[in-house]
């Protein structure tokens, strides 16, 4: 527990420093979408800030002793964790499950978004969306007006969904990874003596305020931007719970990597779906997403009292067993 409460510490201040420079120095506060060259810049930032818990947890893994640089040739270095089996990637079937369990969290996110929005197929959404931000896209070619016109919005929606996962699995799992290396790795094998319901609190609580930054500038696009933090906190404790119980039970971080990968390919269908929406009621880090993690929570506790047991036991127990079994 120490070591997790120390990492907790060392990664929000070097995570909330590096934003605070970056805020001082470009003065991005969100309030302009449209300012392609600042949206450009805190995108990127954004990228780079996925990566800060990763850097933390290396650091700390070197000074500890659990891993060190190998050289494999000249001037090709690579951080090796081969203590910790955590980390290495063996595709396993539940990796499948946490996917599906994704895109079924995503679906319920857009159903429960019913109660207070209307959600329109999506390429009325779309256009909705566009004419919300002051696009017309009758000034498109006639062309491709008259194409996007012919594709059915189920066709529409396939495609996204699948290009999604395909986003999930790849490039969004590469930054993906420069999270999880921190959260439901290193916390994970620092909390090994923890129950299962304190660690994900405990890791969904940090992995949440690590966001407030972000939040303040206008990621996710909350209205009232203080609360939006208490928001983001409530959707990665749930979230998290989701991830950490597919680590546990896949003994791997890729499992989390490749559910975080795709949750942030394709929770945008619901704000391209509900383009009317209130972002602190509707979509996946809304109410509304909220009340689909608890509803596919429920389930998997249902499911793992009867089987794995995960919600009852020490991560290290879980892990431990899963990685007896693999060996």
């Amino acid at each position: 527990m120490k070591k997790a409460i120390i990492y907790s510490v060392a990664v929000c201040a070097v995570s909330w420093i590096a934003a605070l420079l970056f805020y001082l120095s470009t003065g991005y506060n969100g309030t302009s979408v449209s300012d392609l060259e600042a949206t450009t810049k805190f995108r990127s930032f954004g990228m780079l800030y996925m990566f800060f818990p990763m850097i933390v947890a290396a650091v700390m893994q070197l000074i500890s002793g659990e891993a060190k640089f190998e050289r494999r040739r000249a001037m090709n270095y690579r951080l090796s964790t081969k203590s910790n089996p955590i980390y290495k990637f063996r595709p396993q079937k539940s990796w499948l499950v946490a996917i599906g369990t994704t895109l079924a969290i995503t679906a319920l996110s857009i159903l429960f978004s019913t109660l207070f929005a209307e959600v329109k197929p999506l390429k009325e959404g779309i256009m909705a969306t566009y004419a919300n931000m002051g696009i017309d896209l009758n000034t498109l070619p006639e062309k491709d007006l008259a194409m996007l016109n012919k594709i059915p919005s189920w066709v529409m929606l396939l495609g996204t969904v699948l290009s999604g996962i395909l986003a999930g699995v790849t490039i969004n799992a590469l930054f993906a990874y420069g999270e999880e290396y921190g959260w439901r790795g290193y916390m994970v094998t620092s909390l090994k003596n923890t129950k299962f319901l304190p660690s994900a609190l405990l890791i969904g609580f940090v992995w949440g305020i690590w966001h407030a930054p972000l939040i303040l500038m206008g990621h996710n696009g909350y209205h009232n931007r203080p609360l939006g933090i208490l928001l983001m906190v409530i959707f990665c404790i749930l979230g998290g719970i989701v991830e950490l119980y597919f680590t546990c039970k896949s003994g791997s971080v890729w499992a989390a990597v490749f559910i975080h990968g795709t949750i942030n390919a394709i929770a945008g269908l619901g704000v391209l779906m509900i383009p009317d929406g209130n972002a602190m009621l509707t979509g996946m880090t809304g109410v509304a997403g909220f009340l689909a993690l608890i509803f596919v929570i429920g389930l998997l506790y249902i499911y793992d009292s009867t089987h794995d047991r995960i919600f009852h036991t020490t991560l290290g127990t879980s892990l431990s067993r899963k990685h007896t079994t693999e060996a």
